[in-house]
C-alpha cells in the first residue's frame, strides 16, 4: 500500500491514553453529509495510531468513497478502515445492517485484495434491516407525496423503517440469527409488515410487488446464512477490551450532524443520533474514553435529500458547474447534491452540538467563480436570528459576505506554502470566524486521492 508523506495530519492523537489506557477519538461530519469522510478516517488510520476503527450509528444509508491508489471502494457498512490492512473493524449495536450490502462490499474488497473478515467484528446488539423495510421506506415516503407533504428524500434502503422497530421493540438483532427461534421471530415480523403494506395500498393507494418482495426475501435469506459464519460478538465487551489493553479506537459516524434525528431539520433527518454523544451508547464505551472530535466540512456546502437549503447557490448553472466539478452526486442513490456556499451559521451550530475540536476542510480545490460567498447569519422576517431556527423554512433571507475566489489553482497541493494566496486568505477566513469556539484546521484536502491534502497547523 502506498504511505502517506503528509505524516503531521493528525498530530493530536499522536498521544498516550489517561493512566496507560487507550482512547476514543471520534469523526463526524459537521454539514448535511457528504463531507468527505471517508479519506479523512483513511488518512488518520495510516499513522498506526488506532488499532481499530468502529461504525457506531446508521446504515446502509450512508456512502464513504475510498480510494488506495488505483482502487475505488464505495462502504455502506463496512467501517473505512478496511482499505488498512491490519486494522479491526466493529460494527456497533447502534448500526442497522443490511445484511445484503453487507455480504456485497465484503465481496467486494476481497475482489480489490483486502479480506475484511478475519477482522471483522459484528455486534450481535446490532440491528437487522428485513428484507420487507425497504419496501416500508418506500411506502412511507408515497403516503407523504399523497397527503401532499413534502419527501423527506429518504434512500429508500428501509432504514427508518427499522429503526421504527427499533424503538417499539420488535426490531430482529444480529444476534437472534443463531437462536433457535429466529425463525419465529422472523416471521411473526414479517406478518407485522405486510399488515402494514396492505394498509398503505388499501387506504393510501400505494402499489407494490408480491414477485419482487419474493425476490428480495430470497436475496436476504442467502444473505443471512453467510452472515451467520461472520464473527457476530459482543463488541461493546471486545472494544473495551482493547481500550483497557492501551489500544485506541477511531469512531465513525456516518450521515452529519446537521442530520441528526433530535437537532437537525427535523423531519428532514436520518433516523438515528448523529453527534458523538452517541459513540457511548451505539458502540457501548464510557463517555470518558472519549477524547478528539474531528469535524470535516468541505469548503462549500452540499445537501441531498428534502427540506429547505438556506446556503444554496442561487444560480443554478453555477451550482450546476460545483456539482459536476466536485462529483456531487450521492454515493448511495446517485442523487444530484444541491450545492451551496460554506454555511458559516450553521457550522458553530454543529460544532456547538459535537464538541469537534479539530476540522478537516475538504474540496478546497474547488473553486467556480472569482468571487464567492459565505453565510454568516440567518434572517426571518428580515430580522437577523441569534439562535438556529426550529424548522428551516423560517429562514426567509441569509447574511453574506464576500470573498475572492481561487479558481483550480489549489488541485494536488501538499505543501500550504504553495497554496493560492486567495485559498490562504480564505481559510484564515475561517478559522477566525470560529476561533471563540475553541477549533482549529487540521488538514485541507485539495483533491480526490488519499495525498491530496496539506498540514494547515501541525
Amino acid at each position: 500500500m502506498k504511505k502517506v508523506k503528509n505524516k503531521k495530519a493528525c498530530p493530536p492523537s499522536l498521544r498516550s491514553g489517561v493512566s496507560g489506557r487507550g482512547f476514543v477519538d471520534v469523526v463526524v461530519g459537521l454539514q448535511w453529509g457528504d463531507e468527505g469522510k471517508g479519506k479523512n478516517i483513511d488518512e488518520l488510520l495510516s499513522h498506526k495510531v488506532y488499532s481499530g476503527v468502529a461504525r457506531f450509528q446508521g446504515g446502509a444509508n450512508a456512502g464513504h468513497t475510498l480510494k488506495c491508489e488505483n482502487k475505488t471502494f464505495i462502504g455502506h457498512i463496512v467501517p473505512s478502515g478496511c482499505l488498512q490492512k491490519n486494522i479491526e473493524l466493529y460494527i456497533g449495536n447502534g448500526v442497522v445492517v443490511d445484511v445484503i450490502s453487507l455480504i456485497k462490499e465484503i465481496s467486494e474488497l476481497k475482489k480489490l485484495g483486502f479480506n475484511v473478515i478475519p477482522r471483522l467484528y459484528i455486534s450481535n446488539r446490532a440491528k437487522l434491516v428485513s428484507y420487507l423495510h425497504p419496501f416500508l421506506d418506500q411506502a412511507e415516503e408515497f403516503y407523504r407525496n399523497n397527503k401532499g407533504e413534502k419527501k423527506v428524500g429518504t434512500t429508500l434502503k428501509g432504514i427508518g423503517p427499522t429503526y421504527a422497530d427499533v424503538r417499539a421493540r420488535r426490531a430482529l438483532l444480529i444476534g437472534d440469527i443463531l437462536l433457535p427461534d429466529f425463525k419465529i421471530k422472523e416471521r411473526n415480523l414479517s406478518e407485522f409488515h405486510k399488515n402494514f403494506l396492505n394498509m398503505y395500498k388499501k387506504k393510501y393507494g400505494f402499489k407494490f410487488s408480491e414477485t419482487e418482495i419474493k425476490k428480495a426475501k430470497i436475496k436476504w435469506q442467502s444473505a443471512i446464512k453467510k452472515l451467520k459464519k461472520l464473527q457476530i460478538c459482543d463488541v461493546s465487551y471486545l472494544v473495551q477490551k482493547r481500550l483497557k489493553e492501551g489500544k485506541n479506537i477511531l469512531a465513525e459516524g456516518s450521515q452529519a450532524v446537521m442530520l441528526d434525528i433530535d437537532f437537525g431539520d427535523y423531519p428532514n433527518v436520518t433516523s438515528s443520533n448523529t453527534l458523538p454523544a452517541n459513540v457511548s451508547l451505539g458502540l457501548g464505551v464510557p463517555h470518558t474514553y472519549i477524547q478528539t472530535i474531528y469535524g470535516v466540512i468541505k469548503a462549500y456546502t452540499t445537501k441531498v435529500g428534502g427540506g429547505d437549503f438556506p446556503a444554496r447557490i442561487k444560480d443554478a448553472s453555477l451550482e450546476k458547474l460545483f456539482q459536476d466539478a466536485g462529483g456531487e452526486f450521492g454515493s448511495t442513490t446517485g442523487r444530484p447534491r444541491m450545492c451551496g456556499w460554506l454555511d458559516l451559521f450553521a457550522l458553530r451550530y454543529a460544532i456547538g452540538l459535537s464538541g469537534a475540536n479539530k476540522i478537516f476542510i475538504n474540496k478546497a480545490d474547488i473553486c467556480l467563480t472569482n468571487k464567492i460567498k459565505v453565510v454568516t447569519g440567518y434572517k426571518h422576517a428580515g430580522e437577523k436570528l441569534k439562535e438556529f431556527p426550529l424548522y428551516l423554512n423560517q429562514v426567509t433571507d441569509v447574511v453574506t459576505e464576500e470573498m475572492p475566489g481561487w479558481g483550480y489553482a489549489n488541485y494536488g497541493v501538499r505543501n500550504k506554502e504553495k497554496i493560492s494566496l486567495e485559498l490562504s486568505s480564505y481559510l484564515k477566513y475561517v478559522e477566525n470566524k470560529l476561533s471563540d469556539l475553541d477549533v482549529k484546521i487540521v488538514s485541507v484536502g485539495t483533491g480526490p486521492d488519499r495525498e491530496h491534502f496539506f498540514n494547515w497547523n501541525d
